[in-house]
């Protein structure tokens, strides 16, 4: 898996993402890029359904292909789907007519495993251009990027990402891990401190359309 940077071609292109909404109210969307993972995402899911949280899920066309009762185990536990292109490839230096590629090629592979229609759309990489910003409306998508970058990518102790989370989480905080993290992943370590350090604080844990419903 390549390293996650938020990567913008320029400010213009990076206004026209969703990194965060702004909420009076405390509520956070979790983030897990890359899955779906035959382990991992699997795991993650039980935490999530332990602590009773919901999140978004941004899909990688070939996973779902891979593995697709984990994507439907997501979809049945009332998780969101997001698109996270068909292959995972770099967007930098695409045409819009390869990005929209990419972007309909996962959408046919989610949708021939699950019947999910998505409407999310997160770059490989965070990055965005005019190209990947133009192709993402006209197919009718909003690029989701995030405000906290865990980390969880680079192989981060546990509580470095901890103390991250805790140092930036605000309501609205959108908040991105990965289910599918080539080696050792400490990523179900910080959900099970952090899920509930966050619900003692009064935070609720929405998906990134709902938090989006302001």
């Amino acid at each position: 898996m390549s390293a996650v940077f938020a990567v913008t071609a320029g400010a213009s292109y990076a206004d026209e993402t969703v990194r965060y909404v702004d909420r009076e109210d405390k509520v956070v969307a979790l983030t897990f890029d890359d899955g779906p993972h035959p382990t991992l995402t699997e795991e993650i899911l039980e935490l999530l359904e332990k602590y009773d949280a919901r999140a978004t899920f941004f899909i990688v066309g070939v996973n779902a292909q891979y593995y697709p009762d984990v994507l439907r185990m997501a979809l049945s536990n009332g998780h969101e789907i997001g698109n996270h292109t068909h292959s995972h490839g770099s967007l930098i230096g695409c045409g819009k007519n390869d990005v929209k590629d990419e972007i309909i090629s996962a959408e046919d592979d989610i949708l021939s495993v699950c019947g999910a229609k998505t409407a999310l759309f997160r770059p490989p990489e965070g990055y965005v251009s005019k190209n990947v910003i133009s192709a993402a409306d006209e197919l009718g998508y909003d690029v989701i990027l995030w405000s906290i970058d865990t980390r969880d990518w680079a192989h981060c102790s546990t509580a470095d990402m901890v103390r991250n989370i805790k140092k930036n989480v605000k309501p609205g905080s959108i908040i991105l891990f990965h289910d599918y993290i080539s080696g050792e992943s400490h990523t179900k370590d910080v959900l099970n401190v952090m899920i509930p350090y966050l619900a003692a604080q009064g935070y609720r844990f929405v998906t990134v359309s709902e938090l989006m419903e302001t």
